[in-house]
């Protein structure tokens, strides 16, 4: 199932890493055996990234069949291609570009889960909100220092088709089908979680700044001056929770 994240820099699974370590001491546990090649990682697009649709990023990687038995850690980052086009090769350098060149961390953990061959998958969805060009950096990691494998994969946000010229960018199932476009509060919901998956910092609160300003404008195409007051209410508590 694909998921989409909102997460804070934290090192759960250097903790638990160490936590592992200390217990395999004390109980007198095998140790993990040392780490060699066979680790494999990618990343691909599903479809093509247009602004307000979701779009599945599928990592597929391989560990090696003797290892399947330990834990290896998925990490995936977005980083601007104005900033780099070229993934660092440390895991934890990446979440630092990731979020100190205004980027976001996607995935910061997630535990990889082989098939006997070795085998895994993990999609993961995000929802672009702006157009533009991102990096994505993924890894693979043993949960301490070792980064096993990378992979990185830049995708071409492309503006949301619009029925007229100026007409303002549609977040998922507006554009075109004859679909119902979504209210302005659901509207401001989507795009501001898009927003947070994409982006970090000043990126991210532009995005937000922008979804609210169409989101706002729809509101004030109500016919009604009390519509547009409850619609504009609705899109400020709608901010508020996402």
């Amino acid at each position: 199932m694909a998921t989409t994240r909102k997460i804070q820099v934290r090192h759960p699974a250097r903790i638990g890493a160490a936590l592992a370590a200390t217990a395999a001491i004390a109980l007198g546990a095998p140790a993990a055996p040392a780490l060699a090649g066979g680790f494999t990682l990618s990343l691909a697009s599903e479809a093509d990234a247009v602004v307000g649709r979701p779009l599945i990023i599928q990592a597929t990687g391989t560990i090696p069949p003797q290892d399947i038995g330990f834990p290896y850690w998925f990490s995936l980052d977005a980083i601007s291609t104005g900033f780099t086009t070229t993934c660092p090769q440390d895991r934890w350098v990446g979440a630092q570009f990731a979020q100190g060149s205004g980027g976001s961390i996607v995935v910061l953990t997630q535990s990889e889960q082989p098939d006997v061959g070795g085998n895994f998958a993990i999609p993961v969805a995000v929802t672009p909100s702006a157009p533009g060009s991102v990096l994505f950096c993924a890894y693979t990691d043993d949960g301490a220092a070792a980064t096993l494998a990378s992979a990185s994969l830049i995708v071409n946000i492309q503006p949301a088709p619009s029925s007229r010229p100026g007409a303002d960018s549609r977040p998922t199932g507006e554009a075109g089908g004859g679909s119902r476009p979504p209210s302005p509060p659901a509207y401001a919901v989507q795009g501001i979680r898009g927003c947070k998956a994409l982006f970090g910092g000043s990126q991210a609160r532009s995005c937000i700044r922008d979804i609210l300003r169409k989101a706002n404008a729809r509101c004030r195409r109500r016919h009604s001056g009390g519509a547009r007051a409850r619609c504009l209410q609705a899109v400020r508590r709608a901010a508020k929770r996402s």
